[in-house]
């Protein structure tokens, strides 16, 4: 079982208790100062309010993440379509080859 740390982030000025893993610190301070960056350009581009800022930020980092994993299965899917069919042809090329050293032997 993994040990369990009380951390602190800061986003937007505040300061959250969190409690993490020990070993994923680190990429839960890299997700706080995505956050931060993220809110802070919503902020600039004119959205208001904390709670707005959060929920505006909020869905426009779960449409990318959304985006990113249909792209990701996308590419899988046609990845596995190149594979299915490299390995078609390799199963033809050898059962051509088994069939040519039958028709030699004879």
């Amino acid at each position: 079982m993994s040990e369990i740390s009380d951390t602190s982030i800061e986003i937007m000025g505040k300061v959250y208790q969190v409690k993490c893993p020990t070993k994923e610190i680190d990429s839960l301070t890299r997700a706080a100062e995505y956050l931060e960056e993220k809110m802070r350009k919503m902020r600039e581009g004119g959205v208001t309010g904390p709670d707005r800022l959060a929920i505006i930020t909020a869905l426009n980092i779960v449409h990318q993440l959304l985006t990113l994993e249909q792209q990701k299965n996308s590419h899988f899917h046609a990845l596995s379509q190149k594979l299915s069919a490299l390995q078609n042809k390799v199963e033809d090329a050898l059962a051509r080859k088994v069939q040519w050293e039958l028709s030699t032997e004879e």
